[in-house]
């Protein structure tokens, strides 16, 4: 009995292993790995399949990572929820209903045709209530889902003329900036200076290592102070 309990404890540490480097992989902007390294682990995942609790959750874990890394570097289209025969949708994980409308808004914001654009942002509002059925306290979901609205029904409003609001919707991604992927990530827009920044009036001051430290341990000298009073 022991040995069984015992055998059960090291298949979930080494799942856990596992899918510690795949969040790890995510967090790190390795969206390419993240997507194979997953689907290794729920190849080799064997007996722990069958753990009670460990098995499923695993498998959960590394769909939502999976739909995420897709998410983030533009692969939208392979988000997409479970559905019956009858193309009604059963899925039931929110993390996946919520990429899949994240996924369809994005979708939509790249289509420069007024009305086909108004007919995807009608079906991703549709999807955003989905989540909430399935979730009502999903804070996200609610914000995105108010968001969405609002943005359908300025461009429901937008004369027909006007196409800049679709083409700011189809505004291109931000350049890559060093080794980060183009355009935004899961952790926010890449960062840096203001346009047009001197950066030579910053100076980076590096602290002394030990032993330059004990060949010159004499303190900098200060000003001579004035006493006040």
């Amino acid at each position: 009995m022991l040995a069984l309990v015992g055998a059960g404890f090291w298949v979930a540490g080494q799942t856990e292993r596992r899918l510690a480097d795949v969040h790890n992989e995510l967090a790190t902007l390795q969206y390419a790995a993240v997507t194979t390294d997953s689907e290794d682990v729920e190849q080799q995942l064997g007996v722990a399949r069958r753990v009670p609790q460990v098995g499923p959750a695993a498998m959960t874990d590394l769909r939502d990572v999976r739909a995420t890394a897709d998410y983030w570097r533009g692969g939208y289209a392979s988000i997409t929820p479970q559905k019956d025969v009858n193309g009604a949708v059963t899925e039931t994980d929110p993390d996946i209903l919520l990429l899949s409308a994240n996924a369809a808004f994005r979708a939509s914001q790249s289509d420069a045709n007024r009305a086909t654009a108004l007919r995807r942002l009608d079906a991703v509002v549709k999807n955003y209530a989905d989540v909430l059925r399935n979730s009502p306290g999903h804070v996200d979901a609610a914000y995105n889902y108010e968001y969405a609205i609002r943005v359908r029904d300025n461009l429901a409003k937008a004369r027909p003329a006007a196409s800049r609001s679709a083409r700011l919707l189809a505004k291109p991604a931000h350049e890559s900036a060093g080794d980060l992927p183009a355009g935004p990530t899961l952790h926010g827009r890449p960062g840096g200076p203001p346009a047009a920044t001197d950066m030579a009036q910053f100076k980076i001051v590096i602290p002394k290592r030990g032993e330059e430290r004990k060949e010159n341990p004499e303190a900098g000298k200060g000003g001579v102070k004035v006493r006040k009073g």
